[in-house]
């Protein structure tokens, strides 16, 4: 097997199958990747998109293919000495119909073998299920007899439209047992549930089942089941259970004994009772099915962990480390102009008339809504499990609830790791809690809320069952207020700059000393978590990491870019309209609109004039695409509309404005001046690019290509970004740029480049695993005129140096005819150990002389043929 060395995730489903997967191993050996990263494949509810609604952990989804499919799938991989890296999915299940487990323990409740799979609080609603799944209150579902049975199939059902539930079947009527028993005995069962003693029957058998249908309305505050976030159809699994583990492992722990999966990702770890013992059960399990060989790197396991700014993996994770968000936000930071971004923000600020409130205001905003909304069901269940545990034993109930509110509110990570296994709280657990009892008082003017006290005090100190268990269930709910309260609330609600707003973001994060923070966390993950997975895109990311490289040139021509948006609203001001005495759209869902726009605007072809348009069949597909996304952030943003309050008129306001600036009608300059305004930033948003792949490819870590993103790719949040890819287009491209200088001379937007980049760089780094896998990592002084315009690193070893030069901040310093800059007198000063008389120069093919094994690298001899250099030792 090769080492880990480069990923490339696949989203599996009916349209990208097994076998599909299979058809491409060819291209991906060739592009250099080691590692295919699948996303999950186990059975999932029917037409699931991404896998990770899991139904049935034994068996893999019949969607996708069948289990010799995947084991022709690793032949495939191993015969070429690839890998699979397979994604798993232990915090919760799809649930429905589809769903056997489930569906017995909606028939049997705590009966039911699988009862304990599910993680459910009987005793909040009298050792029922609630499903808040009625579009009414039941009595009025009643009286419209929308209720019906069903007891044709082997256990019978309730029905309500499309939904169904099964019956227990001690409690059907007599009557109906019989027909069920002989179908001939009762001509039509549903006589016996007509007219009111009809609905009366109906209802007590309704009222006999183990579960309660109940007005989807109150689902916030009456669902008594945990979830994925606030997905009533994703119910959490009980990993803590062994039995649990042992059934929903089984599969998967087998392909891994079988030599079918060779890594495992581990997704939403955070929403795990107690983490640290679940992936010390799964590294147990791994290491006795697969163990590792003498001098052989252990099996891998990486974790989806969102880290906030300044927060650690534990170290103490028998773990890889993560899939990479924190690497993403890092590496966005190098690419903006701090003083640009500010000027951004001001004007920003200024044009939504916000004179109070920051970014931390709307987050902290963002986690209360959801807390006093969608989680108000599992806030009130940590209040009931705090009350006993409170000094004051007459503390109400609403002072509870609102002190867990602001303390989660106020936490600055998604969760802490108490977990009772040692006597004292780690000291990073002890600092965010510290801080969000500040926080929290800083947010009361000053004062101390006596609930938030008790609380940091019990998470300090969680000594008892009781005050562990309180403290377990309150880490598993700050995570999902953390998640939907800034990544899906704030993060759409305040957007000066969306490439900023990325998952596991800061928006508000200094950007002083961007360069020697990415240096910094570079140099740990060298030491630390090597084979921790990097990435600058996912299926979850919200902009491509090319979109979001052309929306940092803004922040370097902050003034150019604010005209351009006063004169674009203007332009536009006649397609608005006016919803409930507001505008439609409002100012920050049009500022936002225009950024998407921008970001999705096709490249410039070269040659072409400034202004040109885009065909007519783009801008209708640009029309579907930005509809969709729009309509997705401002639901997401539940400022004017939501997914549960949703207002028709509003989201059908704003799908007219999109329509109404794409008609390009000859009274509106509006599109020639975006294509000007892309023309102008395109360049540097693709030297932006190039310059974070090759930072990515070399840095400490797995570096991980998300499916298509080898060639140019602008998508936005799923499911644009989930379409489905032409791999025989890039397989052709990338027999054309195989041959040493096939990209030399490329315009930086020709998409032969980046291919041929990505090519070049994955296939380096598995030519030279050693160096780049376990190399030491250093940053290279740059000084000169455009000194703050370069970020330069070395990985090396006793035997091998390889030197990595890529530009930032290059809207500038570009010529008129946008080709290379003059870099002046700019300058890599080499270490001593580092001076040779000649390196190789990769990616162009040359070797480079370096006259009297001089100290510094000047940048005018280093970058003439690309925009980006990468040194090998020779």
């Amino acid at each position: 097997m090769r080492p880990l060395t480069a990923t490339y995730r696949v989203q599996l489903n009916k349209q990208f199958t097994l076998s599909d997967a299979r058809g491409i191993v060819p291209y991906l050996d060739r592009l250099g990747v080691s590692h295919l990263y699948c996303s999950p494949i186990l059975a999932a509810r029917p037409g699931s998109t991404h896998g990770y609604d899991v139904i049935d952990p034994k068996r893999v989804n019949p969607e996708i293919g069948s289990i010799d499919d995947l084991r022709a799938l690793a032949a495939a991989l191993h015969e070429r000495g690839m890998g699979i890296l397979l994604d798993i999915v232990p915090n919760h299940m799809g649930i429905g119909p589809s769903n056997g487990y489930w569906e017995d323990v909606l028939t049997h409740g705590q009966r039911s073998r699988y009862a304990r799979w599910f993680d459910v609080d009987w005793e909040a609603a009298d050792h029922k299920l609630i499903l808040p799944v009625l579009g009414d209150e039941l009595d009025r579902v009643l009286e419209r007899d929308e209720i019906t049975l069903d007891v044709k199939e082997k256990t019978p059902r309730l029905c309500y439209f499309d939904n169904s539930w099964p019956v227990d079947p001690a409690t059907l009527p007599n009557e109906l047992q019989l027909a069920k028993l002989d179908p001939t005995a009762v001509s039509d069962p549903a006589i016996f549930f007509r007219g009111e003693d009809g609905r009366r029957r109906l209802h007590a058998l309704l009222d006999a089942q183990h579960y309660r249908l109940v007005f989807w309305r109150r689902g916030p505050t009456e669902i008594n089941y945990r979830r994925f976030f606030d997905v009533n159809e994703l119910a959490a699994l009980r990993q803590e259970d062994s039995e649990v583990f042992a059934a929903t492992h089984e599969l998967i722990l087998s392909l891994v004994g079988d030599g079918v999966v060779d890594g495992l990702r581990v997704d939403h770890v955070d929403g795990l009772l107690d983490p640290l013992g679940y992936l010390e059960r799964l590294r147990e399990e791994v290491e006795r099915r697969a163990p590792a060989k003498d001098g052989a790197a252990p099996f891998p396991i990486v974790v989806e962990k969102i880290l906030t700014p300044g927060e650690k993996l534990r170290r103490s994770w028998p773990v890889q480390g993560t899939t990479g968000y924190e690497y993403l936000n890092d590496l966005e930071d190098i690419f903006l102009h701090r003083d640009g971004y500010a000027a951004i923000e001001r004007g920003y600020r200024s044009l939504r008339r916000l004179t109070s409130g920051d970014f931390a205001d709307v987050a902290h905003a963002g986690k209360v809504k959801i807390l006093e909304g969608a989680l108000r069901a599992d806030v009130e269940r940590l209040a009931r499990r705090l009350q006993p545990l409170a000094t004051n034993p007459s503390i109400e109930a609403k002072a509870l609830t609102n002190g867990i509110v602001q303390f989660i509110a106020a936490l600055p990570v998604y969760r802490t790791y108490v977990d009772g296994r040692s006597p004292a709280p780690d000291a990073d657990d002890v600092a965010v809690l510290d801080r969000a009892v500040q926080v929290a008082s800083e947010r009361a003017s000053g004062e101390r809320n006596t609930v938030v006290d008790l609380i940091r005090d019990i998470v300090v100190d969680a000594s008892s069952e009781a005050r562990l268990g309180f403290v377990q269930r309150l880490q598993q709910t700050s995570g999902p207020a953390t998640a939907k309260g800034v990544e899906d609330t704030a993060l759409y609600v305040y957007v000066p700059l969306a490439s900023r707003n990325e998952v596991g973001g800061a928006p508000d994060r200094p950007l002083d000393d961007a360069v020697g923070r990415f240096h910094r966390a570079n140099s740990e993950r060298a030491c630390s978590w090597p084979s921790a997975l990097t990435c600058t895109n996912t299926h979850d990311t919200k902009r491509s990491a090319d979109l979001r490289a052309r929306l940092d040139v803004l922040s370097e021509c902050a003034p150019e870019w604010q005209r351009c948006v006063a004169r674009w609203r203007r332009l536009n001001q006649r397609h608005r309209s006016t919803v409930k005495g507001r505008l439609a759209p409002d100012t920050n869902t049009e500022y936002l609109l225009y950024q998407t726009l921008i970001g999705i605007w096709p490249t410039p072809r070269p040659g072409r004039r400034v202004d040109d348009m885009p065909d007519r069949a783009w801008l209708e597909s640009a029309r579907e695409r930005l509809e969709q996304y729009m309509l997705k952030a401002v639901k997401e943003a539940k400022t004017r509309t939501s997914w549960t309050e949703p207002d028709e008129t509003y989201e059908s306001a704003l799908k007219q404005f999109i329509a109404a600036i794409l008609a390009g009608t000859d009274e509106s300059p509006f599109l020639s001046d975006v294509a000007r305004f892309v023309g102008h930033i395109a360049t540097a948003g693709h030297w932006n690019a190039l310059a974070r792949l090759l930072v990515h490819a070399t840095s400490p870590g797995v570096p991980d290509t998300y499916q298509g993103d080898e060639i140019w790719f602008f998508a936005l949040v799923d499911p644009d970004n989930r379409r489905p890819v032409d791999y025989g287009r890039r397989d052709q491209l990338l027999s054309a740029v195989a041959s040493p200088g096939a990209t030399r001379g490329l315009h930086p937007s020709d998409e032969r480049l980046k291919l041929g980049m990505v090519q070049r760089l994955l296939n380096i780094r598995r030519d030279h695993a050693a160096l780049f896998a376990a190399g030491r990592y250093a940053p290279l002084e740059v000084r000169g005129a455009h000194a703050d315009h370069v970020v330069a690193f070395a990985r090396s070893t006793d035997a091998a140096h390889a030197i990595v030069i890529a530009p930032r901040l290059v809207q500038g310093l570009l010529l008129e005819n946008r080709s290379l800059p003059d870099w002046a007198d700019t300058e890599i000063v080499l270490p001593e150990s580092m001076r040779r008389d000649s390196y190789r120069a990769v990616l162009e093919d040359r070797d480079l002389t370096v006259p009297g094994v001089s100290p510094a690298l000047a940048l005018s001899a280093v970058l003439t043929d690309l925009p980006v250099t990468l040194l090998l030792s020779s």
